[in-house]
C-alpha cells in the first residue's frame, strides 16, 4: 500500500511539472511563461541559454536580498558555492510559486537574423517581447540573441 501511494505521489508531481516545447519560438516563450507561473525551475533552464537563465535567477533573488540582509550574503556566493546556489534556488522557486500568475498573448514573430527570432507578446496586457535562438534541443529563450551583429 505505502508503495502504491509512493508511486502515485511521485506520478502526481511529475504531472504539475511544466511541459517544455521548444518547437516554435512562440511555443517556448509559453513554455518559460509556464515555467515561471509554476515556479518550475527545472524546466525554465530547459527553455533558456545557461547565461539568460542564471541572470533570471539572480534577478528574481535580488529581490529578496533587497529585504533579506542574510540572503544576500548567500547570494553573493551563487557561482562560487553549490550549497548558496541550492539555497538561492529554493529560494526563488518559492517566491515564484507565490506571486500572481501571467497570462500572455503571443502577437507576432519576427525573424532578426540567422537562427535568432524576437516573439512580441503581451503579458496582462503590456506589450513585451522575449529574443530567442536557436539549439539542437530547438528554440530558447536568449537574452543575447537581440543584439546587434555585424
Amino acid at each position: 500500500m505505502l508503495k502504491i501511494l509512493s508511486l502515485s505521489l511521485c506520478l502526481a508531481s511529475f504531472s504539475l511539472a511544466s511541459e517544455v516545447d521548444l518547437n516554435t519560438p512562440s511555443r517556448a516563450v509559453q513554455s518559460y511563461y509556464d515555467a515561471i507561473n509554476e515556479g518550475d525551475l527545472n524546466s525554465l533552464s530547459k527553455v533558456m541559454v545557461k547565461e539568460s537563465y542564471d541572470t533570471d535567477v539572480q534577478v528574481y533573488a535580488l529581490s529578496i536580498a533587497l529585504k533579506n540582509k542574510e540572503f544576500h550574503k548567500t547570494l553573493k556566493q551563487y557561482s562560487e558555492s553549490e550549497t548558496a546556489k541550492q539555497s538561492v534556488l529554493q529560494a526563488v522557486e518559492k517566491k515564484l510559486q507565490n506571486r500572481k500568475k501571467r497570462d500572455i498573448v503571443i502577437n507576432k514573430e519576427v525573424p532578426i537574423g540567422k537562427n535568432r527570432v524576437m516573439v512580441r507578446f503581451s503579458e496582462n496586457l503590456k506589450p513585451k517581447q522575449l529574443y530567442l535562438s536557436h539549439h539542437p534541443e530547438g528554440w530558447k529563450i536568449d537574452y543575447l540573441a537581440g543584439r546587434k551583429t555585424n
